[in-house]
């Protein structure tokens, strides 16, 4: 088979996309086709209003499981950053709706609402377009046995798990710590319940469980008083007491850990964790780069790669150009190649995925600015060569990078009937 065939023939996973998180807040119809203009549009600039997927674009780039992550945006965002603070000004629905209620309660909103844009588009659609919501591992393995291509609820930031008790930030919390404890927990559970398959436990602020690592990129900066802002973040610290507790729990109900944005420590705590328990298949990055590629504390350093390899987890590379390239460049696809063969030679062929970030108010690579774009991830890689007429991944590599891989931790590292 030639790369098209490859890829079409291939189940392709997104372990990481924030279509609902622009549907959400802005009231994006998914089920239209016209998005495509704005991200086009949008090429060669980062604009965080441009549109990465929709159902039309998950079809043209050959997408079978789309893990449809929740973000709520934290109160920090509105604290630090100018341009939120003038958005939420001049759209006060928006503020009501997606910052003022207890993120727990937006967390729910954000899987309504998916799940809400799945069954219009459904409605309007001939039956062998329908696109299903598979909410435990069964449901996601008949719809790959079928061919019809699904969504599966996630969550990035354990913030989520926030209710009225927890607050917001939390310095500001006043609540008993036990009651908190109880919250987090309890809500935690409702979303294993739910439906969601992993959890990321960190996002761009510290929250009730873990400390992130500094998130913003430099053309962040630009946007708020960086120097006041870095005050905020502790990359020495890790999990909390209640963020061990949810990591027992996780582990306890077969939720799959996502360790992105974690600081160093974190991850390690998560690590050494996974290992005294004894399961595998349960540990994810789901959007990252390598530390060897560009080393930003973002990124997984060798021994994690391997930990995560011999462990059974999967490693998404995610499509921005920050996080992948140590250069200021709009470019990607290279360095995406780059990370990929580091991937492999660090942790085999059995790690690597992909975790796109489309959506996520994320600057991509300008030859893969949407999900109709993705098949050209896959010619680029099965162009490459690693010797003179050898192909540097053959297709069964692609296989197991384009969704194989990713597919055997949601299958066997997520427990739930």
């Amino acid at each position: 088979m030639g790369w098209h065939d490859t890829h079409f023939n291939s189940k392709v996973v997104d372990l990481h996309n924030h279509s609902s998180l622009k549907a959400f807040l802005f009231g994006r119809d998914l089920t239209k086709k016209k998005f495509k203009f704005l991200s086009t549009l949008c090429k060669g600039k980062f604009w965080p209003f441009a549109a990465r997927n929709n159902f039309d674009m998950m079809k043209k780039g050959g997408l079978d499981v789309l893990l449809s992550t929740a973000y709520v945006t934290e109160q920090g965002w509105i604290d630090d950053i100018s341009l939120i603070k003038w958005i939420l000004r001049v759209m006060p629905a928006v503020r009501r709706k997606a910052f003022d209620p207890p993120y727990s309660d937006i967390t729910i909103a954000m899987l309504d609402e998916i799940e809400a844009q799945i069954n219009k588009h459904n409605e309007k659609s001939k039956p062998e377009d329908a696109i299903k919501i598979a909410l435990n591992p069964a449901e996601l393995k008949d719809c790959l046995d079928s061919n019809t291509p699904c969504v599966v609820h996630a969550i990035e930031g354990a913030h989520s798990l926030q209710g009225p008790i927890s607050g917001k930030k939390v310095e500001d919390s006043k609540s008993d710590p036990k009651e908190i404890e109880e919250e987090i927990l309890a809500n935690l559970e409702h979303f294993y319940n739910r439906g969601v398959a992993y959890l990321g436990l960190a996002h761009f602020y510290p929250n009730h469980c873990v400390s992130p690592i500094f998130p913003y990129p430099d053309y962040g900066l630009n946007h708020f008083d960086w120097q006041e802002a870095l005050g905020r973040w502790d990359t020495t610290k890790g999990l909390t007491d209640i963020g061990i507790k949810v990591v027992e729990k996780m582990l306890d109900l077969g939720m799959v850990i996502d360790i992105c944005h974690c600081t160093l420590k974190a991850r390690s705590q998560i690590y050494e964790m996974v290992e005294s328990s004894g399961k595998k298949n349960c540990v994810i990055a789901t959007h990252t780069g390598v530390y060897a590629v560009n080393p930003d504390p973002y990124n997984l350093e060798d021994w994690e790669i391997k930990w995560i390899a011999d462990n059974g987890g999967t490693i998404g590379m995610i499509f921005m150009n920050y996080w992948l390239a140590p250069t200021d460049t709009r470019m990607g696809l290279k360095y995406l190649s780059q990370t990929l063969e580091h991937l492999v030679k660090v942790g085999g062929i059995g790690v690597p995925g992909i975790g796109t970030d489309f959506d996520g108010f994320t600057d991509p690579p300008d030859e893969i600015i949407n999900m109709s774009q993705l098949p050209r991830f896959t010619k680029f890689m099965m162009a490459e060569y690693k010797g003179v007429g050898t192909p540097k991944y053959s297709e069964s590599d692609m296989e197991k990078i384009l969704g194989g891989n990713a597919l055997r931790v949601l299958l066997n590292g997520w427990n739930k009937s």
